[in-house]
């Protein structure tokens, strides 16, 4: 018994020293003194055909605390008079003591920050150093800047919501017209999905501007009522599962995405057929098409210069009616009755396979 006694004493002593260790360290970590960021520049008007070159330089000194850690550091971009609320933050190598951006990324963060092209805008820049839970602040820099218009960002879905799946390599992306990105296709209730940049997992994705999201991830700023932030860096749908139009604007004051149900709900119909100069218009000897089972659909066919062609889901100018989204085109996405237009073949003539995929809201023209 003595000896249990002795082992419970020892233990209780360690204990005690092992707690006076921990109190140490925090007293002598300490506060740590006030960052400070200086810039050589505070006025900007940037300009794309000098992307390349020098736009700004940042130095800083790092807080000093009573022993050394290991800081991260970050500048933070932020509206004059917002108070750094809805800051972009950018993470700067704490090591470096310096940064140099040049024109093109410069004018990136700008936009990811929200500010407009060809708007001189005030702006407010600091950086923010963090170790452990205790994050220091240096002074503000006060700057005037005038972003440029760069080509608006691709977006490709992909997602278990999505009729893709998590396959980055197979990730689809939408129809970009200027601003605007588009596409009819399906989503499944409760399930999430993301936007990448590209058909890879990296560098570029995007999701919802919402807290607690990966800061690079964030991207739309405002976004239709059946979706929400998902864990992992996603969106998860949370509509009825169907057909909907997803419609993406990217442009800098807005950043918006909607989703709305398609004007046609069917993506798997038993029979799918080809109507437009092939057959004289005819809706009634529109010509079928094999059925590949979940909403996919092809045939092969003669084509001449100048075809014209759209996809029925009846042998009649019925409800199920399929073309070329944006009006007349050839761009490879379908668009339902009321918002499309004749696919326009492109081609010199010959043999060619036509294959769709209303799931996914595509089509392609493939010579043989």
């Amino acid at each position: 018994m003595k000896h249990l006694y002795k082992i419970f004493a020892i233990a209780f002593i360690g204990f005690l020293l092992m707690s006076c260790e921990k109190d140490e360290d925090q007293a002598t970590l300490g506060q740590g003194s006030t960052p400070v960021l200086s810039a050589d520049a505070t006025t900007l008007v940037l300009i794309k055909d000098n992307e390349a070159n020098k736009a700004v330089k940042f130095d800083w000194v790092n807080p000093v605390f009573d022993t050394k850690v290991a800081l991260t550091n970050s500048l933070e971009v932020a509206a004059a008079g917002t108070n750094f609320v809805g800051a972009k933050s950018t993470v700067i190598s704490a090591k470096d003591l310096t940064v140099t951006y040049t024109v093109g990324v410069f004018n990136k963060i700008l936009l990811d920050a929200g500010f407009v092209p060809g708007v001189p805008s005030q702006i407010q820049i600091r950086m923010k150093s963090t170790v452990g839970n205790v994050a220091l602040y240096s002074n503000t820099i006060a700057m005037t800047v005038t972003p440029y218009l760069t080509e608006f960002p691709s977006f490709y879905i992909v997602g278990e919501a999505s009729a893709v799946g998590w396959n980055a390599g197979s990730s689809q992306m939408l129809y970009k017209k200027e601003n605007f990105s588009t596409i009819y296709t399906y989503l499944e209730n409760g399930k999430a999905f993301r936007f990448l940049g590209q058909q890879d997992w990296n560098p570029i994705n995007y999701s919802l501007d919402t807290p607690g999201m990966n800061d690079s991830y964030k991207y739309f700023k405002t976004w239709s009522t059946n979706l929400v932030a998902a864990p992992s860096e996603n969106i998860q749908f949370n509509g009825a599962t169907g057909m909907y139009k997803i419609l993406i604007d990217a442009e800098a004051t807005q950043k918006t995405i909607t989703v709305s149900a398609s004007p046609i709900a069917v993506w798997n119909p038993t029979n799918l057929y080809l109507v437009g100069t092939v057959n004289s218009w005819d809706a009634g000897t529109a010509i079928p098409m094999t059925n590949l089972g979940n909403g996919k659909f092809e045939h092969t066919i003669s084509l001449s210069a100048g075809t014209q062609i759209k996809f029925l889901g009846q042998q009649s100018w019925g409800d199920l009616d399929w073309g070329n989204i944006d009006g007349d085109g050839n761009t490879g996405y379908l668009a339902p009755k009321g918002s499309n237009g004749n696919i326009l073949f492109d081609g010199t003539g010959g043999s060619y396979k036509i294959s769709v995929d209303l799931k996914l809201g595509t089509y392609k023209i493939e010579p043989l």
